[in-house]
């Protein structure tokens, strides 16, 4: 996880003005991703749709795994938790970000009440797997692309434009039949499942700085604190606390590269009340000394 991202992105992508955001992604030697390419499980309120130019890539979203080979479009649907993780060293995507509010329109028509205002409230959602050889592939494709290049050239009137090339790539959607009822692509008890992991862990994130305890985490779903790491280490792989801790000690590792505060009161901040035992655990987690970690990273 970096450590100034939260799981609940807190990222702006555009301006208020402009809400919409266009990026390239590139790895492989002499690029930010020498390995490959790895995002952590997020959310955010943006639609995502990414266009994979080059590479094989496994994609979490809503906690189910799916491997998605070149040429494949994927559409990330508002608040859908999605983790990203390309299994080649040189893989190319490009990805477009935009709030679905955009969208919508102040008149309530035939277009806005049975496909757009359904869609913003997530009773509809967009399906999130297109392949190439599936209906609508290649419009779809190409209106995502002149979208954007409206944003990587910005050239005189780019934002009304890209607005338009997005009303059409919803359009596209609606015709081919890719808009569903959220019932179909999500059981109600996976839609439970996801909810009471993200309830846990906004909890987590916005109170790490305070003393936390696992009946108080077993109170926000509720259930008893047995069933709570159970269902949490089936999803996260570790129990409550421990991820608890971990988030602590990002956030920690970005105080110490961020900030002149000193250990002891970065260990405070991060809500360690034993500066000893933050030590020790930073240590196990990042093989260094809070120290040394700054020392060897500023």
């Amino acid at each position: 996880m970096h450590p100034d991202l939260s799981l609940k992105e807190n990222v702006t992508h555009g301006t208020k003005e402009h809400p919409i955001r266009a990026m390239h992604f590139t790895t492989g030697a002499n690029t930010p991703y020498p390995d490959h390419f790895f995002v952590k499980r997020h959310w955010h309120s943006y639609i995502e749709i990414l266009h994979i130019q080059k590479g094989t890539y496994l994609i979490e979203i809503n906690l189910q795994e799916h491997l998605l080979h070149t040429g494949t479009l994927c559409i990330l649907n508002s608040g859908e938790p999605h983790q990203i993780t390309g299994l080649d060293p040189d893989t190319v995507h490009e990805v477009l970000l935009f709030t679905p509010e955009i969208l919508d329109f102040s008149y309530e028509d035939e277009w806005e009440a049975q496909s757009i205002a359904p869609f913003l409230t997530q009773s509809l959602m967009i399906k999130n797997i297109l392949h190439p050889e599936d209906a609508g592939y290649s419009q779809i494709l190409t209106v995502f692309y002149k979208a954007v290049h409206c944003v990587h050239t910005q050239t005189a009137g780019w934002y009304p434009r890209c607005k338009l090339y997005l009303l059409e790539w919803f359009l596209l959607i609606c015709e081919h039949q890719l808009l569903l009822p959220a019932k179909s692509v999500l059981s109600a008890s996976s839609i439970r499942k996801i909810t009471r992991y993200k309830t846990i862990i906004s909890y987590m994130e916005k109170h790490y700085p305070e003393p936390i305890s696992l009946q108080q985490l077993s109170d926000l779903i509720p259930c008893n604190s047995q069933y709570l790491c159970r269902f949490f280490r089936e999803i996260a792989g570790v129990s409550p606390m421990q991820y608890l801790i971990t988030y602590r000690i990002e956030r920690a590792c970005f105080l110490l590269l961020h900030t002149t505060q000193s250990v002891t009161e970065i260990a405070l901040d991060c809500g360690f009340e034993n500066i000893s035992y933050f030590i020790r655990k930073f240590r196990e987690i990042k093989g260094d000394s809070p120290k040394e970690y700054r020392q060897r990273h500023i």
